[in-house]
């Protein structure tokens, strides 16, 4: 029974790994939907399939979780008085990229899939699948956006990145630190942007 589960927590993983992948190769939308709704299909599931560890590892995060609520209000409120137009798009990256990637990336790969094995191993294992996913930017259009050595400073940034938001998923043993860590990075875009040598390294996390 724990295969079966595995298995099709993998799947679905996989389906959310290749349409995105596929999505920024290809401008492909339909693609881009299919990403996110596997991405989003697998928080059901995994509270279907592992109920159990789900509510041990949720059960006292209220604070966690308070701390997530707080930024994600002040940071829409504070662009909302000084940048409106990016504080409407808040709401979506909170979704997508952020919520959805830190689920299936974090906590799905690393606390439930690969629970079984060496935590710092899983934490590895994690970011550097998390680093291929992000290396369709480098070879998109064959490279345009990221041209060396620009290419390899991204997929180390993403690699290091990656393993911060799994340290703090394993001690504390739910994805909501490294969803509030990704969701900050991301709504700070408009005031990164003016330090490139920052937002080369931590926006394409």
């Amino acid at each position: 029974m724990e295969w079966i589960k595995k298995s099709l927590l993998g799947a679905d993983f996989l389906i959310f790994f290749i349409a995105g992948f596929l999505f920024i190769l290809y401008n492909n939308e339909f693609a881009n939907y299919i990403s996110i709704a596997a991405g989003l299909f697998s928080i059901p599931l995994s509270l279907v399939f592992f109920r159990n560890e789900v509510h041990q590892d949720f059960k006292t995060s209220i604070v966690q979780f308070s701390i997530l609520v707080s930024a994600f209000l002040l940071l829409i409120i504070f662009y909302y008085i000084t940048d409106p137009s990016w504080a409407k798009f808040l709401p979506i990256i909170f979704l997508t990229p952020v919520t959805i990637e830190e689920f299936n990336f974090r906590y799905l790969i690393q606390r439930l899939l690969f629970r079984n094995m060496s935590p710092y191993f899983a934490l590895f294992l994690q970011a550097l699948i998390y680093m291929v996913y992000y290396s369709k930017y480098a070879i998109a259009d064959h490279g345009a956006a990221y041209p060396f050595p620009f290419n390899l400073l991204l997929l180390t940034s993403v690699l290091g990145m990656g393993m911060v938001y799994g340290l703090l998923t394993k001690f504390s043993k739910n994805f909501l630190p490294a969803v509030t860590l990704h969701y900050v990075i991301w709504a700070l875009f408009p005031l990164l942007a003016h330090f490139p040598g920052i937002a080369t390294t931590l926006l394409p996390t």
